[in-house]
């Protein structure tokens, strides 16, 4: 999921104006993805093909490239717009690329709180009351520097919630218990790869904004590795 996580439903034809938009950029010259869809049509049919051109709420262009190649094209199929029920793109990652087709990024007060309730939420799930009977919740802290841009706030978020995924799985192993229990916080911040590590008590997260967030099974062996 970490790959489509922050995507956002639109409508068919919003979705296609948005995509449409960056082919006309790379037909401009701009380095932007190629965009392989599926279309699902009202009569049960499937199209798939590399999106050419869209003309809103009209008629869509897509072209079946040959080795890869779009000027090796073998055919192109105009569809008209009507007929299109769904649309199916693959590989969704080069989705992240179409602000208009992802959430926004958290700000940094909003990442804050959501920090806390992530670590409270593991707290609560591993040791209910622990805060009310006096003990020390688990805590997730982050050093901005270098963080506090668009691209790092998304990252951090992502990275978050891995690490909170990791935590849950190392808790619910066999004395997995008393071992998250020797993590008291874990702390974020700006790293050349995005790489978990445990030291004396605490998670050590360095995260990568220009790079996906490795899933949470590999941030898991990182954190345990030195519990």
């Amino acid at each position: 999921m970490e790959g489509v996580q922050r995507l956002v439903a639109r409508r068919v034809e919003k979705m296609l104006d948005a995509l449409a938009a960056q082919v006309a950029r790379g037909r401009a010259g701009e380095d932007v993805p190629s965009f392989t869809l599926t279309l699902h049509l009202a009569q049960g049919v499937r199209l798939s093909g590399v999106l050419l051109d869209y003309l809103p709420r009209e008629a869509i262009l897509l072209a079946s490239a040959k080795e890869g190649l779009l000027s090796r094209s073998e055919s192109v199929t105009y569809v008209e717009f009507t007929s299109v029920i769904a649309v199916t793109v693959d590989s969704p990652m080069v989705l992240n690329q179409v602000p208009f087709l992802l959430r926004p990024a958290l700000n940094r007060e909003d990442l804050l709180r959501h920090a806390d309730r992530l670590a409270h939420g593991i707290t609560e799930q591993f040791w209910p009351g622990e805060q009310k009977l006096g003990g020390k919740p688990l805590s997730f802290e982050v050093d901005w520097v270098e963080l506090d841009t668009e691209a790092g706030r998304r990252a951090l978020e992502d990275a978050m919630n891995a690490v909170a995924h990791a935590l849950r799985l190392i808790g619910k192993e066999t004395n997995g218990r008393d071992t998250l229990r020797r993590i008291a916080r874990v702390q974020f911040s700006k790293g050349r790869n995005t790489v978990a590590a445990f030291e004396g008590d605490t998670g050590r997260v360095s995260v990568d904004p220009s790079a996906p967030v490795p899933p949470a099974q590999t941030l898991r062996k990182g954190l345990a590795a030195g519990l």
